[in-house]
Order: C-alpha cells, then sequence, then structure tokens
C-alpha cells in the first residue's frame, strides 16, 4: 500500500512540474516565429521599410525562480571547490 502512494505522490508531483513548466509567457521561440512573420510580410512589399527590433522575454516567475536556483547551485558549487582545493 505504501509503494502504490508512493507511485501516486510521485506522479502527481510530475504533473505539478509540467504545470509549472507549462509556457505562460512569450519565450524565446516564440518572439522569434513573430519577428521571422513580421520581417517575411515587410520583405514582400515594394516599398518596405522595416525597423528591426530587440525583442526580449519577459521575466516571469519560473525564470526568476529558475536563475535564483541556478545562482545557489553554482555558489555551493564554488564553495565546495574552494574547500577542495
Amino acid at each position: 500500500m505504501k509503494k502504490v502512494f508512493f507511485l501516486v505522490c510521485v506522479f502527481f508531483i510530475f504533473l505539478f512540474g509540467l504545470t509549472i513548466g507549462g509556457n505562460f509567457n512569450k519565450g524565446r521561440g516564440q518572439l522569434f516565429e513573430e519577428s521571422k512573420k513580421e520581417f517575411e510580410s515587410e520583405i514582400i512589399n515594394p516599398d518596405n521599410e522595416y525597423n528591426n527590433k530587440l525583442l526580449v522575454p519577459d521575466d516571469g516567475f519560473v525564470n526568476k525562480t529558475a536563475k535564483k536556483i541556478e545562482n545557489i547551485i553554482d555558489g555551493v558549487i564554488d564553495k565546495l571547490f574552494s574547500y577542495l582545493s
């Protein structure tokens, strides 16, 4: 019974992780596709005046959390290497 409960918990944690990793805001791929479509529509016009735009993805909750975790992991690894050397 404990194994079944454990597997069900792992399954729900997995589904929760997939939900968190969902597409909540525009990422690099979507921004690239939008700019590509805009560029392709502009270059077919004879009097085109295409102005390049710098598109940067929004920092959402998931991105900020991932960056914080990455900084923590980097700090732990740096401390570990400093103790080993």
